[in-house]
């Protein structure tokens, strides 16, 4: 047996030969690199807080298109967006997306925003941004945001465009929110496009299951919370696939060392994680409207007294869906075109996931352009 002092001895001149060895070794410089890389990023987004105020956003270079507030009514703002295009196309696009995240996954970075490609395609296009509900929205429901928040920002719209009719865009709950809007005044609308959207709710993947009305009572968890607390509710969202969580970091780590992929993982990852609560009324007759009761698609919805009748919209609707999406499944977007049995429906559906189909490049432009062609074809 070697004596202690000189067996570390030798030890250490191991180390330190292989030490020197790695040194020059181009995969374990990277792999250091990404390590130290992947540490400072971790510590950077710990400290970024759970909300983005718009300092944040724009050290990202995050929701960056040109425009200003139209119109504000509470929390919720009427965003309208420069035209950066040839000249104007005669019918403006109102988008919006759900309560769940904020309005800016759809105007991320320059080069990825759909609001961006809309405009440089000619297209006035306006956002519907619902705000970030505090303790004073917990009783408002879809008679408030849909009927007055909505309908004043739609005739504000119509209004400076000489009465034409707008063509709708929501994404994911956003598109059910467009659908509804759309059912309730179909005259107020010259088309809409549903982006992964649900209409029907029958078996609407995973989030119908857990919303069964014989274990899930939505009036509970409103009345004990009012607004519906951000961490309650996207506790769930990783269980659905919890692969993609492991996913998330060994594709970032593996591609940290790419500044453009880190600056756009960056944005999407913030979008991701700026999570807002949810009205209180309006998860209540949500859940209770469309999730457990599919009363959306059975024409027996009701919004400030007034029927939402899918069955009314007569103009014509552009379905994008995706082949891989876990929130809103497939086979519940096909469903589209049997509900909305007068209204000419145009379906696309696209190879990749929920979220890629909005922000992976380069289907992201895919539909983009799919859209502009749909868009030029509505006549108002």
């Amino acid at each position: 047996m070697l004596p202690w002092r000189i067996f570390w001895g030798y030890t250490d001149g191991m180390i330190e030969a292989q030490t020197q060895k790695f040194a020059f070794d181009g995969k374990f410089k990277d792999d250091c690199a990404r390590a130290k890389r992947f540490m400072e990023y971790l510590q950077e987004s710990s400290k970024r807080g759970n909300r983005a105020d718009e300092a944040q956003l724009a050290s990202l270079n995050v929701a960056r298109m040109p425009g200003k507030v139209m119109y504000s009514e509470g929390g919720c703002r009427l965003l309208e967006y420069e035209v950066i295009g040839r000249p104007v196309k005669p019918i403006p696009v109102l988008m919006m997306y759900s309560f769940i995240n904020r309005w800016y996954i759809l105007d991320l970075q320059p080069g990825h925003s759909f609001v961006e490609a809309l405009s440089r395609a000619g297209y006035q296009v306006y956002m519907l941004d619902w705000g970030i509900p505090g303790p004073e929205h917990a009783t408002l429901g879809f008679d408030y945001y849909l009927e007055k928040v909505a309908r004043r920002a739609v005739q504000r719209i119509r209004r400076k465009h000489k009465g034409t009719p707008i063509s709708l865009f929501g994404y994911c709950l956003g598109g059910t929110l467009a659908g509804m809007m759309a059912g309730l005044h179909p005259e107020d609308f010259a088309s809409q496009v549903l982006l992964t959207t649900p209409l029907d709710f029958t078996n609407a993947g995973i989030l119908t299951l857990w919303t069964n009305k014989e274990f899930f009572d939505p009036a509970k968890i409103a009345n004990a919370f009012g607004c519906i607390p951000e961490e309650i509710l996207h506790a769930p969202f990783p269980l659905m696939r919890p692969q993609d969580s492991v996913a998330k970091n060994r594709v970032l780590f593996n591609n940290i060392l790419n500044d453009e992929y880190l600056q756009n993982f960056k944005a999407v990852d913030r979008w991701a994680t700026d999570n807002v609560p949810f009205p209180g009324q309006v998860f209540k007759e949500f859940i209770a409207d469309c999730y457990q009761n599919n009363s959306l698609a059975k024409g027996s919805m009701r919004v400030n007294k007034l029927p939402v009748d899918l069955t009314a919209i007569r103009t014509p609707t552009l379905n994008l869906f995706a082949t891989h999406d876990h929130v809103v499944p497939p086979n519940t977007a096909r469903k589209t075109a049997e509900i909305l049995v007068n209204s000419p429906t145009e379906s696309h559906e696209y190879p990749v996931g929920h979220l890629t189909v909005t922000v992976g490049h380069p289907i992201r432009e895919q539909v983009w352009s799919d859209t502009v062609s749909f868009l030029d074809r509505v006549k108002a």
